[in-house]
Protein backbone atom coordinates (compact mmCIF):
# COMPACT_ATOMS: atom_id res chain seq x y z
CA UNK A 1 0.00 0.00 0.00
CA UNK A 2 1.44 3.40 -0.96
CA UNK A 3 1.05 6.57 1.12
CA UNK A 4 -1.93 7.79 -0.90
CA UNK A 5 -3.74 4.47 -0.49
CA UNK A 6 -3.05 4.59 3.23
CA UNK A 7 -4.48 8.10 3.39
CA UNK A 8 -7.68 7.06 1.60
CA UNK A 9 -8.12 4.16 4.01
CA UNK A 10 -7.46 6.28 7.11
CA UNK A 11 -10.00 8.92 6.08
CA UNK A 12 -12.64 6.30 5.30
CA UNK A 13 -12.10 4.47 8.58
CA UNK A 14 -12.26 7.75 10.53
CA UNK A 15 -15.82 8.10 9.18
CA UNK A 16 -16.59 4.48 10.13
CA UNK A 17 -17.60 3.66 6.55
CA UNK A 18 -17.08 0.28 4.97
CA UNK A 19 -15.45 0.16 1.54
CA UNK A 20 -18.83 -0.59 -0.04
CA UNK A 21 -20.55 2.28 1.73
CA UNK A 22 -17.80 4.73 0.84
CA UNK A 23 -17.83 3.58 -2.80
CA UNK A 24 -21.61 4.08 -2.93
CA UNK A 25 -21.31 7.61 -1.52
CA UNK A 26 -18.53 8.40 -4.03
CA UNK A 27 -20.46 6.93 -6.93
CA UNK A 28 -17.59 4.65 -7.94
CA UNK A 29 -17.27 0.88 -7.97
CA UNK A 30 -16.29 -1.08 -4.87
CA UNK A 31 -13.42 -2.71 -6.79
CA UNK A 32 -11.99 0.65 -7.92
CA UNK A 33 -12.01 2.07 -4.39
CA UNK A 34 -10.30 -1.11 -3.18
CA UNK A 35 -7.58 -0.61 -5.79
CA UNK A 36 -7.13 3.02 -4.69
CA UNK A 37 -6.75 1.98 -1.05
CA UNK A 38 -4.31 -0.83 -1.87
CA UNK A 39 -2.27 1.67 -3.89
CA UNK A 40 -1.48 -0.79 -6.68
CA UNK A 41 -3.48 -1.83 -9.71
CA UNK A 42 -3.27 -5.66 -9.85
CA UNK A 43 -3.83 -5.60 -13.62
CA UNK A 44 -0.69 -3.57 -14.31
CA UNK A 45 1.36 -3.85 -11.12
CA UNK A 46 1.68 -0.05 -11.14
CA UNK A 47 0.75 2.43 -8.44
CA UNK A 48 -2.89 3.45 -8.70
CA UNK A 49 -3.10 7.20 -9.20
CA UNK A 50 -6.56 8.77 -9.56
CA UNK A 51 -7.09 11.69 -11.90
CA UNK A 52 -7.58 15.21 -10.41
CA UNK A 53 -11.33 15.02 -11.10
CA UNK A 54 -11.57 11.85 -8.99
CA UNK A 55 -9.56 13.50 -6.22
CA UNK A 56 -11.94 16.45 -6.26
CA UNK A 57 -14.86 14.05 -5.83
CA UNK A 58 -13.11 12.25 -2.96
CA UNK A 59 -12.29 15.62 -1.38
CA UNK A 60 -15.94 16.64 -1.47
CA UNK A 61 -17.42 13.37 -0.19
CA UNK A 62 -14.69 12.71 2.40
CA UNK A 63 -14.62 16.39 3.44
CA UNK A 64 -10.84 16.43 3.08
CA UNK A 65 -8.74 19.31 1.62
CA UNK A 66 -8.43 18.93 -2.15
CA UNK A 67 -4.97 20.52 -2.24
CA UNK A 68 -3.67 17.98 0.30
CA UNK A 69 -4.94 15.10 -1.85
CA UNK A 70 -3.32 16.66 -4.93
CA UNK A 71 0.00 16.93 -3.11
CA UNK A 72 -0.25 13.38 -1.77
CA UNK A 73 -0.88 12.21 -5.36
CA UNK A 74 2.16 14.07 -6.70
CA UNK A 75 0.22 16.56 -8.83
CA UNK A 76 1.30 19.50 -6.68
CA UNK A 77 4.57 20.27 -4.96
CA UNK A 78 5.68 22.80 -2.39
CA UNK A 79 6.11 25.43 -5.10
CA UNK A 80 2.34 25.61 -5.58
CA UNK A 81 0.93 28.76 -4.02
CA UNK A 82 -2.89 28.73 -3.92
CA UNK A 83 -3.06 32.49 -3.27
CA UNK A 84 -1.71 33.43 -6.70
CA UNK A 85 -4.23 35.16 -8.93
CA UNK A 86 -5.12 33.03 -11.93
CA UNK A 87 -5.94 34.80 -15.20
CA UNK A 88 -7.54 32.60 -17.84
CA UNK A 89 -6.45 34.96 -20.64
CA UNK A 90 -2.83 34.61 -19.53
CA UNK A 91 -3.18 30.84 -19.33
CA UNK A 92 -4.66 30.60 -22.84
CA UNK A 93 -1.85 32.75 -24.25
CA UNK A 94 0.78 30.53 -22.66
CA UNK A 95 -0.98 27.33 -23.74
CA UNK A 96 -0.99 28.54 -27.35
CA UNK A 97 2.69 29.37 -27.00
CA UNK A 98 3.43 25.84 -25.79
CA UNK A 99 1.34 24.31 -28.58
CA UNK A 100 3.16 26.13 -31.35
CA UNK A 101 2.09 24.57 -34.65
CA UNK A 102 0.52 21.50 -33.02
CA UNK A 103 -3.21 20.81 -33.08
CA UNK A 104 -5.10 19.82 -29.94
CA UNK A 105 -5.11 16.12 -30.90
CA UNK A 106 -1.36 16.13 -31.40
CA UNK A 107 -0.79 18.07 -28.17
CA UNK A 108 -2.92 15.65 -26.17
CA UNK A 109 -0.99 12.69 -27.53
CA UNK A 110 2.36 14.39 -26.94
CA UNK A 111 1.46 15.20 -23.32
CA UNK A 112 0.57 11.57 -22.65
CA UNK A 113 3.74 10.25 -24.32
CA UNK A 114 6.01 12.59 -22.36
CA UNK A 115 4.31 12.61 -18.94
CA UNK A 116 2.06 9.55 -18.78
CA UNK A 117 -0.92 11.76 -17.93
CA UNK A 118 -3.97 12.30 -20.13
CA UNK A 119 -5.47 15.68 -20.97
CA UNK A 120 -8.01 14.87 -23.64
CA UNK A 121 -8.43 17.03 -26.77
CA UNK A 122 -11.92 18.26 -25.81
CA UNK A 123 -10.54 19.46 -22.49
CA UNK A 124 -7.74 21.35 -24.28
CA UNK A 125 -10.27 22.93 -26.67
CA UNK A 126 -12.35 24.07 -23.70
CA UNK A 127 -9.29 25.75 -22.21
CA UNK A 128 -8.43 27.49 -25.47
CA UNK A 129 -12.02 28.67 -25.91
CA UNK A 130 -12.09 29.99 -22.37
CA UNK A 131 -15.00 27.72 -21.39
CA UNK A 132 -13.31 26.21 -18.31
CA UNK A 133 -10.34 26.88 -16.05
CA UNK A 134 -7.69 24.20 -15.46
CA UNK A 135 -7.35 22.48 -12.11
CA UNK A 136 -4.09 23.13 -10.22
CA UNK A 137 -3.11 19.53 -10.99
CA UNK A 138 -3.53 20.18 -14.72
CA UNK A 139 -1.20 23.17 -14.45
CA UNK A 140 1.34 20.95 -12.74
CA UNK A 141 1.07 18.34 -15.51
CA UNK A 142 1.46 21.02 -18.19
CA UNK A 143 4.47 22.42 -16.33
CA UNK A 144 6.20 19.03 -16.40
CA UNK A 145 5.30 18.58 -20.05
CA UNK A 146 6.51 22.05 -21.11
CA UNK A 147 9.53 21.89 -18.75
CA UNK A 148 8.64 25.13 -16.99
CA UNK A 149 7.97 26.12 -13.40
CA UNK A 150 4.32 26.62 -12.29
CA UNK A 151 4.97 30.39 -12.16
CA UNK A 152 5.08 30.35 -15.97
CA UNK A 153 1.28 30.09 -16.20
CA UNK A 154 0.63 33.19 -14.10
CA UNK A 155 2.28 35.74 -16.41
CA UNK A 156 2.35 36.52 -20.12
CA UNK A 157 5.29 34.89 -21.92
CA UNK A 158 7.07 35.05 -25.26
CA UNK A 159 9.34 32.55 -27.03
CA UNK A 160 12.28 34.26 -25.35
CA UNK A 161 10.86 34.06 -21.82
CA UNK A 162 9.77 30.47 -22.49
CA UNK A 163 13.40 29.52 -23.14
CA UNK A 164 14.47 31.32 -19.97
CA UNK A 165 11.81 29.44 -17.99
CA UNK A 166 13.02 26.14 -19.40
CA UNK A 167 16.58 26.93 -18.33
CA UNK A 168 15.29 27.78 -14.87
CA UNK A 169 13.38 24.49 -14.79
CA UNK A 170 16.45 22.49 -15.87
CA UNK A 171 18.53 24.18 -13.20
CA UNK A 172 15.97 23.23 -10.55
CA UNK A 173 15.97 19.62 -11.79
CA UNK A 174 19.77 19.54 -11.81
CA UNK A 175 19.86 20.95 -8.29
CA UNK A 176 17.44 18.29 -7.08
CA UNK A 177 19.48 15.55 -8.80
CA UNK A 178 22.65 16.81 -7.15
CA UNK A 179 21.02 16.86 -3.72
CA UNK A 180 19.68 13.34 -4.25
CA UNK A 181 23.11 12.11 -5.42
CA UNK A 182 24.74 13.58 -2.31
CA UNK A 183 22.20 11.81 -0.09
CA UNK A 184 22.71 8.53 -1.95
CA UNK A 185 26.50 8.90 -1.76
CA UNK A 186 26.39 9.48 2.00
CA UNK A 187 24.21 6.39 2.37
CA UNK A 188 26.64 4.38 0.23
CA UNK A 189 29.67 5.46 2.26
CA UNK A 190 27.92 4.41 5.47
CA UNK A 191 27.64 0.80 4.26
CA UNK A 192 30.03 -1.90 5.41
CA UNK A 193 33.20 -2.42 3.36
CA UNK A 194 32.06 -5.91 2.27
CA UNK A 195 28.86 -4.55 0.76
CA UNK A 196 30.61 -1.60 -0.90
CA UNK A 197 33.23 -3.88 -2.44
CA UNK A 198 30.52 -6.20 -3.74
CA UNK A 199 28.47 -3.35 -5.27
CA UNK A 200 31.36 -1.94 -7.30
CA UNK A 201 32.18 -5.30 -8.93
CA UNK A 202 31.03 -5.65 -12.54
CA UNK A 203 29.64 -9.15 -11.90
CA UNK A 204 27.24 -7.66 -9.31
CA UNK A 205 25.46 -5.38 -11.79
CA UNK A 206 22.85 -8.00 -12.90
CA UNK A 207 21.86 -8.60 -9.26
CA UNK A 208 21.60 -4.87 -8.54
CA UNK A 209 19.43 -4.35 -11.62
CA UNK A 210 17.21 -7.22 -10.53
CA UNK A 211 16.86 -5.78 -7.02
CA UNK A 212 15.98 -2.32 -8.39
CA UNK A 213 13.35 -3.76 -10.72
CA UNK A 214 11.94 -5.86 -7.88
CA UNK A 215 11.65 -2.83 -5.63
CA UNK A 216 9.91 -0.89 -8.42
CA UNK A 217 7.40 -3.71 -8.89
CA UNK A 218 7.04 -4.22 -5.12
CA UNK A 219 8.18 -7.85 -5.18
CA UNK A 220 8.40 -9.49 -1.77
CA UNK A 221 12.05 -9.62 -0.49
CA UNK A 222 11.76 -13.36 0.25
CA UNK A 223 10.55 -14.00 -3.31
CA UNK A 224 13.46 -11.91 -4.56
CA UNK A 225 15.92 -14.01 -2.53
CA UNK A 226 14.56 -17.21 -4.08
CA UNK A 227 14.82 -15.71 -7.57
CA UNK A 228 18.43 -14.67 -6.97
CA UNK A 229 19.31 -18.15 -5.71
CA UNK A 230 17.74 -19.60 -8.85
CA UNK A 231 19.66 -17.10 -10.96
CA UNK A 232 22.95 -18.00 -9.30
CA UNK A 233 22.28 -21.72 -9.66
CA UNK A 234 21.53 -21.31 -13.37
CA UNK A 235 24.78 -19.38 -13.89
CA UNK A 236 26.82 -22.04 -12.09
CA UNK A 237 25.27 -24.82 -14.10
CA UNK A 238 26.11 -22.93 -17.26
Amino acid sequence: MNNLGQLFRQIRRSKKWSVREAAKRLGISYSYLSILEKGTDPRTGRDSKPQPDTLRLISKVYDYPYEDLMKASGYLDDEFVPGRIFDLTVFISNLNLIMGEMGVEELSKDIYEKTGYTINPNQIRSYINGDIEPFPGTINILSKYARVTPDFWYMFNTKETLELERKKYQESIASYSTDQFNKDFLYFTSMSEDIKNWIVQEDSIPYIKLAMEAQHRKINPESLRLMIETFVSALKNG
